[in-house]
């Protein structure tokens, strides 16, 4: 019994030293939990210093994701007079609206000459090749308008007007007048006048996607002209009129016009829209596609001969009116505000020669255009300085030029698209 008594208790010391003694269970367990809430703090530690690294990454721009994403770079505002340096930049006005300015080009700024001439969207958006330059054109650089066509359906051509009446030569039962659409076959069920689209050309169909997508285009400001002349000629200058491309129009103010100058080609069809005239001949349409051609990496344009539909939608910009057949003023009667002076102006020779900041769209010089007539001519536009403003005014057709025709009164204008 003693002896059962002592080694109960022997077991008994033995169990107490082993759970409460400095090795004990209960010290094991302690110094189990403090050293996973000394673990567990530590991690937490290293995630709050996780947190802030990343933050302070974001902040510099350096990071991505969702903390705290990086604030986007500022893009400066198009300002006049600076020239565009990317393919495209959007150009905001004073009033809010808005058009593409491509590249090489700038926002001209306001007339110095009178300062309450404003150039903005709504009176014409004028841009230059030439930084600096102005509604004056002072700095002599190529200046286009930009024509907003926000209702694509509306990009059609427009039966213009003579003598105080609509013209027919759209509606005419054989060969009215036409010029190459926007798609590759002839005509589209979904816009006006179809029947005066045949089909279209690699250039004219990335013109019309472009007006679509950019909704708009720009046009030349002045007639064409010769750089370096002072005078439009009265006689035909071989030396002046060279037209192969390698000499490029002007569209600059106080230069003489470009007359004397063939659509191109011949009257038989050969041209690539299958009309009369060859537009890879020597002529307007090859001397207006040479002003700014694929070559040129600087200017991010394509320059072309304006297009009939083109011409029609500058007009609709002057008066919208025109596309409903109810034009007034301007389009319908040019009187005094073209040059029906009986003698050639050079370009931009009166202010009261302008609307929406284009010169001339009215007398001075028949303009060819990409247009076609009868079987072997080609469209002029406009009127010219031995016409009458109530007689041919700025939307009026002369359908009977044909493209190896050239007169002191035939010129031409370029446009450009992006």
């Amino acid at each position: 019994m003693v002896v059962t008594i002592v080694v109960l208790l022997i077991l008994a010391g033995i169990t107490i030293t082993y759970v409460m003694g400095d090795n004990s269970i209960i010290k094991k367990a302690q110094e189990a939990k403090n050293k996973t809430e000394d673990v567990m703090q530590k991690e937490q530690s290293e995630i709050g210093e996780l947190v802030n690294l990343l933050k302070e990454e974001y902040s510099n721009g350096t990071g991505g994701g969702e903390i705290n994403p990086p604030t986007p770079p500022v893009i400066e505002p198009v300002k006049k007079g600076e020239l565009v340096k990317t393919d495209k930049e959007e150009y905001t006005d004073e009033n809010g609206d808005k058009a593409p300015i491509p590249g090489g080009f700038c926002v001209v700024e306001d007339s110095k000459d009178n300062p309450e001439d404003k150039n903005t969207v709504i009176n014409g958006l004028v841009i230059s090749d030439v930084a600096g330059d102005d509604l004056d054109n002072s700095k002599h650089g190529n200046q286009f308008v930009w024509i907003p066509v926000p209702d694509y359906s509306k990009f059609h051509l427009i039966e213009g007007y003579a003598s105080g009446n609509l013209q027919t030569l759209l509606g005419e039962s054989s060969t009215p007048a036409r010029e190459a659409g926007d798609t590759t076959t002839a005509g589209s069920s979904d816009k006006p006048n179809a029947a005066n689209s045949v089909a279209g050309t690699a250039e004219s169909i990335a013109m019309y996607k472009s007006v679509k997508d950019n909704k708009g285009f720009f046009i030349a400001r002045f007639e064409a002209g010769i750089a370096g002349t002072t005078a439009s000629t009265i006689t035909n200058d071989t030396n002046k009129q060279i037209q192969d491309g390698s000499v490029k129009p002007v569209s600059t103010k106080g230069v003489g016009v470009w007359n004397f100058i063939p659509w191109g080609g011949t009257k038989s069809v050969e041209a690539s829209d299958n009309l009369p005239g060859n537009d890879n001949a020597n002529g307007a349409v090859k001397v207006a596609r040479n002003m700014y051609p694929a070559s040129d990496t600087i200017h991010k344009v394509t320059s072309t001969l304006c297009y009939g539909v083109q011409w029609d939608a500058v007009l609709n910009f002057i008066d919208s009116n025109y596309e409903s057949g109810a034009a007034t003023g301007y389009v319908k009667d040019s009187t005094g505000m073209g040059s029906y002076t009986k003698s050639i102006a050079t370009t931009g020779s009166n202010i009261a020669y302008q609307q929406k900041h284009i010169y001339d769209m009215a007398g001075n010089a028949l303009e060819w255009t990409m247009e076609a007539f009868f079987t072997n001519r080609r469209v002029l536009r406009g009127g010219s300085y031995i016409d009458d403003g109530s007689i041919a005014p700025a939307s009026s057709r002369y359908g009977y030029g044909a493209p190896d025709f050239s007169y002191d009164n035939f010129g031409f204008r370029p446009a450009l698209y992006l």
